[in-house]
């Protein structure tokens, strides 16, 4: 794959994706922990910032709507946080962490510190950063969408 190189960004984003999610999956496991490696940042964020509605999540954390509800209710679902009505908002559900999530708190901390330290050896020993340059991208791709792009480089194409 390394051959076809930008042809196959993508394909090896998502390959790295996999082999990241399958150690951490591992790991939980292993650790006897029931913790979903999607559920992380939603349920770190939950832990950090108290009472935060959906929206908000989704806002800070630069996904969809659907998607963090959908994340939320297999939370709600396994006990780990909690919903109720904002008293300002009605129409706003704001998250806590439940009683069960609060408990599972001591048990992923040691995990999440060990893959950050994994983590910042691994980028200490690159030449260019990958989170820098995985930032830079996604700032490109939030000015303007990479199916915009490709159109624009299709029409230039046509044109020469």
């Amino acid at each position: 794959m390394a051959e076809m190189s930008e042809l196959a960004l993508a394909s090896r984003l998502r390959r790295l994706s996999d082999v990241y999610w399958q150690a951490v999956t591992a790991t939980y496991r292993q650790s006897g922990v029931d913790f979903d490696v999607r559920w992380a940042t939603i349920f770190v964020l939950i832990a950090r910032q108290g009472p935060v509605a959906v929206m908000e999540i989704a806002e800070r954390l630069g996904i969809t709507h659907p998607a963090v509800v959908q994340v939320i209710n297999e939370l709600e679902k396994h006990g780990l946080i909690v919903s109720a009505k904002s008293e300002l908002d009605g129409r706003k559900r704001l998250l806590i962490l439940s009683e069960s999530g609060q408990a599972m708190l001591p048990k992923l901390q040691p995990l999440w510190d060990a893959f950050i330290a994994v983590n910042k050896s691994m980028l200490a020993q690159q030449m260019h950063n990958l989170l820098l340059s995985l930032e830079d991208m996604e700032g490109q791709l939030a000015k303007r969408s990479f199916f915009d792009r490709i159109q624009d480089q299709l029409n230039q194409q046509r044109t020469s």
